[in-house]
């Protein structure tokens, strides 16, 4: 172990599956976290922060398929090639990590060609609009 884990812990969530899913800021749907003044993704950090450096060269697969997850058991360094050509078998998922498929009719494309889940992206905004309404009401 590199350290002793420090609060970039306390921006996960985890899940049945064993993902620890990253709460914190979110950029094109990788976890982004501060290390030493600098910007870096959750996953890299909390990786390095528990097991250790990662190779130069090298980038983290995420085996889970999750790119919020930071469970560095489902974390693997791989080169590039090979990060990308495991990714294709990405787009052969059927389902999002929550379970809902990936239809036609539940499924919206991002403009880098990454795909989200209707049902989840509906959910989170609910969620949103009633924090909004909370917050509003209380002041």
């Amino acid at each position: 172990m590199a350290g002793r884990p420090s609060s970039l812990l306390s921006r996960v969530g985890i899940q049945s599956n064993g993902c620890w899913l990253w709460t914190g800021a979110v950029n094109n749907g990788y976890g982004r976290a501060y290390r030493s003044g600098k910007l870096i993704y959750a996953h890299r950090a909390v990786y390095e922060e528990i097991v250790g450096p990662i190779q130069d060269g090298l980038q983290l697969d995420h085996l889970c398929r999750q790119t919020l997850c930071v469970n560095p058991t489902h974390l693997e360094p791989v080169e590039r090639r090979e990060n990308q050509r495991r990714g294709i078998k990405g787009v052969l998922t059927t389902h999002c990590p929550q379970g809902h498929p990936y239809s036609k009719d539940n499924t919206l494309f991002r403009a880098n060609g990454h795909r989200r889940c209707r049902t989840c992206h509906n959910d989170r905004e609910r969620a949103r609009r009633a924090e909004r309404v909370l917050h509003a009401n209380s002041h």
